[in-house]
């Protein structure tokens, strides 16, 4: 059984830093250090952890933000490896969507790398969000495991709470005249372990895409059947 429990004690924001930990390794050091995430807890930033069988196996860290209004920034969710694709993600960012309409915050926002498809369906499709940005280099360098030897390109998530509850969408598989696709590729963390020429050749590529089509105007609305970002003008 599933349950998402608010994190408040030393102890339970110690195992959120460890899965946090976990999922962006680091040669030294930690994601979030213990005092700051312990001030942020306690001055009202939202922790909560993902629990199967009393194991914790996933993490969500958000933090207020005034830019664009008041709203919640959901800055990390992580799952361990071997409990992803069994909605524990998807869990998360509702509990967190639900927190932020509680608290009467208008709006969550957060970013995700264009390239990571399993991020890039979860939010567009399942959970219905809005793109309302697209940074290219938006941490710089970035030394984690996970990132090391790329360019930190990052779409920005606009998630509003003014409705009664999330809504999916379905892939498109009817295209309208001038919508543009943006093709990514399945399985960009594999391809950066192994050839970062052909990684930095999907960002850039991507990059050019998405810049090009934001500069007319264009708006995210879905995914096609084929995985591929759909833009309309």
């Amino acid at each position: 059984m599933k349950t998402i429990t608010q994190l408040k004690l030393p102890f339970e924001l110690q195992t959120a830093r460890e899965i946090f930990d976990q999922t962006w390794q680091l040669s030294k050091g930690s994601e979030i250090t213990p005092n700051l995430l312990q001030a942020m807890v306690h001055s009202g930033a939202y922790l909560s952890g993902a629990f199967i069988d009393d194991k914790i196996v996933g993490a969500a860290f958000a933090f207020p933000a005034t830019n664009d209004g008041l709203h919640l920034h959901s800055h990390m969710t992580a799952v361990l490896p071997e409990f992803r694709d069994r909605g524990v993600g998807y869990a998360l960012k509702i509990d967190q969507w639900n927190w932020a309409k509680k608290k009467n915050y208008s709006h969550l926002s957060w970013t995700f790398d264009p390239l990571v498809r399993r991020n890039a369906k979860l939010n567009i499709v399942k959970l219905g969000v809005d793109i309302s940005d697209y940074y290219p280099n938006f941490y710089g360098d970035m030394p984690d495991a996970l990132n090391a030897g790329d360019e930190s390109d990052r779409l920005m998530v606009s998630w509003s709470t003014d409705i009664d509850a999330p809504e999916a969408r379905e892939l498109i598989t009817n295209l309208e005249t001038g919508d543009i696709l943006i093709e990514i590729p399945e399985d960009i963390v594999a391809i950066r372990s192994k050839n970062q020429s052909e990684s930095m050749k999907w960002r850039r590529q991507v990059r050019e895409q998405f810049m090009a089509a934001f500069e007319k105007n264009g708006k995210v609305v879905g995914f096609s059947a084929n995985n591929e970002y759909v833009v309309r003008i």
